[in-house]
């Protein structure tokens, strides 16, 4: 059952560049990934093969780009975002120990009690710390393969490609199950791609302890964060 109401007052969660730079993910890192499987696997000929490969290389170009340009024009929310993501509680613990409650209320249609959270919960910031790990590795082996293939070491080739295949099918995997999962709390989903709010009630439900320390009322029955060019 969504939280989402469209009453009552609002907070901004996801601001413009955030909600730009998710756009390029999608725009970005889905057509490299889906591709990518089908280049690790080459289960076409070699015409489509290469009509693969060369999707595969603008989706990485968009990737490369938006993060580039998103760690330009908004450092300060990147610096908040890896302070997030590497910031763990006893909670953290207790949330992964019930997977924040998702297989229960899924598989058997049952509500368990679920430890607070603040922005983002403990499955947000694992994928938070495998995206910003896998995803330097991934560009910085996928442009060097793509670069110095011909004419580096091939021992060295032969690792960066090793880790460019595992390291894109593992985040490629916890991609679409993030995906699956940002449509199920359908609510969120549409406060990253719609206006970058959410009601106070739904922020409440998914993150509490964002919504006690951080948030305050403004003018205008809408809500906002002390300092919110910083928040992640």
């Amino acid at each position: 059952m969504s939280h989402h109401d469209e009453h009552g007052p609002r907070v901004l969660k996801h601001p413009l560049i955030s909600r730009l730079f998710h756009w390029g993910l999608i725009l970005g890192f889905l057509p490299a990934a889906i591709t990518g499987f089908f280049v690790w696997l080459k289960p076409f000929g070699d015409d489509m093969q290469n009509l693969i490969m060369q999707i595969h290389i603008v989706g990485a170009s968009i990737l490369t780009i938006s993060c580039i340009l998103y760690t330009i024009f908004a450092l300060d929310r990147v610096v908040a975002f890896t302070r997030r993501i590497f910031s763990w509680n006893d909670n953290d613990v207790k949330w992964l120990m019930v997977c924040g409650g998702y297989p229960q209320k899924m598989l058997l249609g049952k509500t368990i009690p679920v430890a607070p959270m603040g922005k983002m919960n403990s499955g947000q910031k694992q994928m938070g710390i495998m995206m910003f790990f896998g995803g330097i590795i991934l560009i910085v082996t996928g442009w060097a393969l793509y670069a110095f293939l011909p004419v580096a070491p091939k021992a060295v080739m032969y690792w960066f490609d090793m880790f460019h295949l595992v390291i894109g099918v593992i985040l490629g995997l916890a991609v679409f199950a993030h995906i699956f999962l940002g449509i199920y709390n359908w609510g969120e989903f549409l406060c990253m791609f719609g206006d970058g709010t959410q009601t106070v009630e739904e922020a409440e439900h998914h993150n509490p302890v964002w919504v006690a320390n951080e948030i305050e009322p403004v003018k205008g029955g809408q809500t906002t964060v002390p300092g919110q060019h910083q928040a992640g």
